[in-house]
């Protein structure tokens, strides 16, 4: 049984055993009483326990000592510890993602020479701030519970949503299961120049991008091709009488039937993964607030999920079977 099969601590056990402990102290601060890894495990316990709040996460690590132990905490933090450390989770989350998305690949539990990126709006909770109002800085009376973070985004599936973006990095994988190799969250952003700024974080097996025509930008191809990663990117405007023959190139191979077989690997991944994200951790809508809240939610949840992948490899589990273990905790 998975339930029996699996526990938080044994979890935990997994974030000491992969933990890299450089890209943790550049990012850590000096003179705090409670380590980074150590505060990092505890919030990795609220999106496992998929709590949506801070309090809920407080009362658990009260009641549950060996879960605490297991975090590396003699003592239970105080709640407001918890809400002033939240500010670095996100930067922490970032670079412990990259290093367990490498050993995923690296280790070949998910194959990691394909990697498609994309990025997906996730709604803000509370009501909406008209485009207007939020570009004056002005709050409507009665208008409670604003995120005053988030920002328009613009879907193409859903339309203008007030939120943040996710940009994610997932291998492509048809026979093994996908995985988080980078993430960040953002407002409005141009998804090409958040990729070209991670692409010495993508793992060393990637010799492929599948992108779609919103990473169609001269900088972010240039800085691929210097990489030597192959890209698969649509044109974003149509072949025309001043199109220069290396886009024409381009569009010719996408549009061959070995280009459209290997692109259409991406639609299957990437739109299909960002819903099961959003479902098994509960992110549609957002439960919180603020961009250092929803930052760390939306990027703990991708630690969280290649962190049950792992531990289902280690245990001899359906790899992609991340939510009976979220269910069974």
């Amino acid at each position: 049984m998975i339930a029996q099969a699996t526990s938080v601590v044994e979890l935990l056990e997994l974030v000491d055993e992969t933990w890299n402990a450089e890209a943790a102290a550049a990012i850590e601060g000096a003179g705090y009483r409670y380590e980074s890894k150590a505060l990092f495990k505890v919030y990795v316990v609220g999106v496992l326990k998929r709590f949506t709040s801070r309090r809920a996460l407080h009362r658990y690590l009260a009641g549950h000592a060996e879960v605490l132990t297991a975090c590396g905490l003699a003592r239970l933090p105080d709640r407001r510890t918890l809400d002033r450390r939240l500010g670095a989770v996100a930067a922490q989350a970032e670079a412990q993602i990259e290093t367990l998305g490498r050993l995923l690949t690296v280790e070949e539990v998910s194959d990691g020479q394909t990697v498609c990126s994309d990025g997906s709006a996730f709604k803000a909770r509370g009501p909406r701030w008209h485009q207007v109002d939020k570009r004056l800085g002005r709050v409507p009376d009665k208008l409670h519970g604003l995120d005053t973070d988030a920002d328009w985004i613009y879907s193409r599936y859903h339309g203008w949503v007030y939120g943040y973006k996710a940009h994610l990095s997932v291998t492509v994988a048809p026979t093994t299961v996908r995985v988080v190799v980078g993430a960040t969250v953002t407002g409005a952003c141009s998804e090409a120049r958040v990729l070209a700024a991670r692409l010495d974080a993508l793992p060393p097996t990637t010799a492929i991008l599948l992108l779609d025509a919103g990473y169609d930008h001269p900088y972010l191809l240039s800085e691929c091709q210097w990489r030597g990663l192959r890209t698969f990117v649509p044109l974003a405007k149509k072949v025309g009488k001043a199109t220069p023959p290396e886009r024409r190139q381009r569009d010719a191979e996408l549009r061959s039937p070995a280009g459209k077989a290997r692109f259409k690997r991406r639609a299957a991944c990437i739109e299909p993964f960002f819903a099961s994200l959003k479902h098994t951790f509960r992110l549609d809508p957002l439960p919180v607030r603020g961009k250092a809240a929803v930052s760390a939610l939306i990027l703990l949840a991708c630690y969280a999920w290649d962190l049950i992948v792992l531990s289902n490899f280690c245990a001899h589990r359906p790899l992609g079977r991340v939510l009976p273990i979220l269910e069974a905790l």
